[in-house]
């Protein structure tokens, strides 16, 4: 196996259970995210469990969500996002048309802006993105904001560096994070993340970082009896070789084949963790009563640059 397949064999840990543990195990967090020396970064509990059933309430008294014991509103089928599907470059499927892949019965719903999904049109992503970041001024107006809190957990693991809202040159900003609801058991299956490798958005800034990691906060796990939906990680980083199986399906059976070690990351709601995205990771869905609800975000890290790029 090449060296880039698989990261250097050894005890594979997640570093928890809070801020000062990543310190101590590391004088820089993201370097060892970077990587891959470590899993992920877990920090339990930072957002209240309390807060987040607010929150959640919060969205879907103002039908930005809703509650699965009753029909889906229209206006919000309209915005369902179909399992697996992301655009590509400038050349991107209209909206209209991912909108038609989507099911009913394994809905996802963003409050935000996606660049994986509307960065196709850079005019119409930026212009989306204020809006985001005028819709998020309102609904944490009250100051109880996870966002926030995110930001500055990210902040004092980049120790010397400054943590920001990613932005063009010309000032324009990203969504600044991202709540996605997943109703029904919807699955993410293996896969990775990259502005350069996989949506390959070479007219962006954020492409130009040389690592991209995500921070998702959970704010409510689908359950079903004793099983929750949860994040696994395999000790694999995407190369051409591992993407021929992604695409064709056999990531598993491939990943058993070759040793890949994986680990899943175990979380409750206020639950904060942080990974490398270019690791190949998953997570299978749960079917339970209530959607699994996350605030996410991706983190854009170079160790040549003193800003560290935050977007949805």
């Amino acid at each position: 196996m090449s060296e880039s397949q698989q990261i250097e064999s050894g005890a594979w840990p997640i570093v928890e259970p809070d801020l000062a543990s990543a310190l101590d195990a590391h004088a820089r967090p993201l370097a060892a995210l970077a990587d891959g020396s470590i899993a992920a970064i877990v920090l339990r509990g930072t957002y209240p469990a309390a807060s987040c059933q607010r929150l959640i309430d919060r969205l879907v008294d103002e039908g930005l969500l809703y509650d699965p014991r009753e029909e889906m509103p229209a206006a919000l089928r309209e915005q369902v996002i179909p399992e697996g599907y992301y655009r590509e470059g400038r050349s991107g499927l209209p909206e209209s048309d991912w909108q038609r892949r989507a099911t009913s019965d394994r809905p996802r719903i963003d409050i935000g802006t996606s660049l994986g999904y509307r960065g196709s049109d850079k005019e119409a992503f930026l212009a989306h993105s204020q809006q985001t970041h005028e819709l998020f001024a309102r609904v944490f107006a009250d100051g109880d904001n996870p966002v926030r809190l995110l930001y500055d957990r990210l902040g004092a693991m980049a120790v010397d560096r400054r943590v920001v809202t990613a932005h063009e040159p010309d000032g324009r900003r990203y969504g600044p994070a991202i709540i996605r609801a997943h109703y029904g058991g919807y699955t993410y299956k293996p896969h990775f993340d990259s502005v350069r490798l996989r949506e390959k958005r070479d007219d962006y800034a954020v492409h130009a970082f040389a690592h991209q990691f995500a921070g998702v906060l959970v704010l409510q796990n689908s359950r079903l009896g004793d099983v929750t939906a949860q994040c696994r990680l395999h000790r694999c980083f995407w190369n051409d070789e591992v993407d021929t199986h992604l695409k064709a399906d056999t990531f598993h059976a491939y990943a058993a084949g070759q040793g890949i070690e994986n680990v899943e990351v175990c979380l409750e709601p206020g639950d904060l963790y942080f990974f490398n995205t270019r690791l190949i990771h998953e997570v299978p869905g749960v079917p339970g009563e209530l959607p699994r609800v996350v605030l996410a975000t991706f983190i854009g890290y170079d160790e040549d640059r003193e800003d560290v790029f935050v977007w949805s």
